[in-house]
């Protein structure tokens, strides 16, 4: 009976995925009986065919057999080649860590479902946002490096001719990334955008030209971080009532945050960079009345006078 290639293809995985080393040579005799009796030379084009469509299998160099090896780990998806159009962006989230991937886990680890429970995913978001024609054409752009002219819903000014870096998952929301004419790196929130247009501008930029923007991108602590505005540092003073959360070698809010030293009272000193108020004000609130600023003296000024505001608000 003739095999398919999506069915040679989860033979292939499970092959793998058996091995101690998980790398397999062409004239594995267990894989070219499952493939169907086939020969050395099938089994190979098999696996370049794997490898140019799913971009997971990687060529040993220095043997005498060509012989191949898995890269990254299949195991959450050997059972959904049908499910995903672009298996490489699925292997980037999961090397990424995107919390897209724990709603793939939700669904595929089928014999731990008593056991997990994956909530505040984006995946949902993802799917109503592959539908939008707008999204898509950020993909292409992205993707080919052109030019762009980004439309958002209720701002009057249009972004023409900026430079599109990548699709940014932060803040429990999707943000393009991009730079305007100004060479100033911006995020703009996926779902306030009314249209994104190819620019006035013709032709591709080149990586070259942004890389101070792109070692900023890596590196940016959330959505209110400013690039190109010089870093000032916050002292914060977490009282015993949640110390625990911020003592040392306890996982991170932020990431520029910096265990300092805990006090006799239980509390704990820690500081955090910021490039203004907004990139710190929303995590000192999750935390209020807990959390207090030690300094510097305008950023407490600035958040008290917000506090007072508020209180005013609600009486």
């Amino acid at each position: 009976m003739k095999i398919s290639e999506t069915e040679r293809f989860n033979i292939l995985i499970e092959e793998f995925k058996k091995r101690d080393n998980r790398t397999i040579d062409t004239s594995d005799k267990i894989l070219q009986e499952k493939f169907g009796d086939v020969s050395s030379k099938t089994v190979q084009r098999t696996i370049e065919k794997f490898m140019l469509k799913y971009n997971s299998v990687i060529e040993v160099k220095g043997k005498r057999k060509k012989t191949y090896k898995l890269a990254i780990p299949m195991d959450i998806i050997s059972e959904s080649f049908e499910h995903f159009e672009d298996i490489a962006w699925l292997l980037s989230m999961i090397h990424d860590s995107d919390p897209i991937i724990f709603k793939e886990l939700e669904h595929y680890i089928k014999k731990d479902q008593n056991i997990y429970l994956f909530k505040n995913t984006p995946f949902e978001d993802l799917t109503t946002l592959e539908s939008k024609e707008s999204f898509k054409r950020l993909k292409k752009i992205i993707q080919a490096r052109d030019y762009a002219k980004i439309k958002f819903l209720n701002d009057e000014q249009i972004y023409d001719n900026v430079k599109c870096l990548k699709l940014v998952f932060m803040d429990n929301n999707w943000y393009i990334s991009y730079i305007d004419e100004t060479d100033t790196l911006l995020f703009g929130r996926i779902n306030f955008i009314q249209s994104v247009d190819f620019a006035t501008k013709e032709g591709h930029f080149q990586l070259s030209t942004v890389t101070k923007q792109m070692k900023f991108l890596n590196t940016v602590q959330n959505s209110m971080s400013l690039y190109g505005q010089k870093k000032k540092v916050a002292t914060l003073k977490a009282t015993p009532f949640i110390a625990k959360y911020f003592d040392k070698d306890m996982k991170l809010f932020l990431s520029t945050q910096k265990f300092q030293k805990k006090l006799e009272d239980g509390s704990i000193i820690f500081t955090i960079e910021y490039t203004q108020e907004l990139e710190i004000f929303p995590f000192i609130q999750k935390w209020l009345p807990d959390l207090i600023i030690i300094e510097p003296q305008e950023l407490k000024d600035i958040y008290l006078k917000k506090l007072e505001e508020s209180v005013k608000n609600h009486r």
